[in-house]
């Protein structure tokens, strides 16, 4: 049989629609290949001018990338925390994502507003198989305060604290934990403007 026509096709709509979805089909998996042979590499991207939800507004001068020197481990190789902030789901969530040393951990948040709970919200999931909730408080134009509830953590931590602070060239982040029913000293880290890529493994 030969091959069909263009006329053959525009007299059976199904036929081009079954190859249409085939093309598409095809070059979806050969994009998705080409993007994740490989590491998943995140880009930072500080040059996003979409609308944001009003509420959000906050986190915009956040957009791009971030690193901080996190100081060294146990084993005393050095600790380097990357992040990107993006805008998300047509402006009405911004996402974060962060590694720490090229994915030996990292996790990736939807920060939202929560109508019903007249609320800035969140979710953040982690690649250590826990995820935390919790919302936040905005309590200037350059800070603002997120509550977490965890859970799933092995150190025995339900609870995070954290204020967020941006000035003109870096972000203060102080971070409390209640780990098993104490509050830890509040730790603290500075992050700076970066052009290095999130990645997971």
């Amino acid at each position: 049989m030969a091959n069909p026509t263009i006329e053959d096709k525009a007299e059976n709509p199904g036929m081009l629609m079954r190859q249409t979805c085939n093309l598409v089909l095809i070059v979806t998996m050969v994009f998705s290949l080409q993007v994740f042979s490989a590491d998943e590499v995140y880009i930072p991207d500080s040059n996003q001018q979409g609308e944001l939800h009003p509420k959000l507004a906050i986190f915009k001068p956040y957009f791009g990338g971030w690193q901080s020197d996190m100081g060294k481990n146990k084993k005393g190789e050095p600790m380097i925390d990357v992040s990107v902030w993006q805008r998300a789901l047509n402006g009405n969530a911004v996402r974060t994502l962060h590694s720490i040393n090229h994915g030996v951990y990292g996790g990736e948040s939807l920060i939202f507003w929560d109508e019903s709970e007249k609320k800035i919200k969140f979710y953040y999931f982690t690649t250590a198989s826990f995820y935390t909730s919790g919302w936040m408080e905005v309590t200037s134009d350059n800070t603002f305060t997120a509550y977490e509830d965890v859970t799933g953590s092995e150190q025995g931590i339900t609870q995070v604290k954290s204020e967020s602070e941006l000035s003109d060239h870096e972000i203060t982040v102080s971070t409390s934990y209640l780990k098993n029913g104490e509050w830890t000293e509040p730790q603290v880290r500075k992050y700076v403007r970066s052009d290095n890529p999130v990645k997971f493994q």
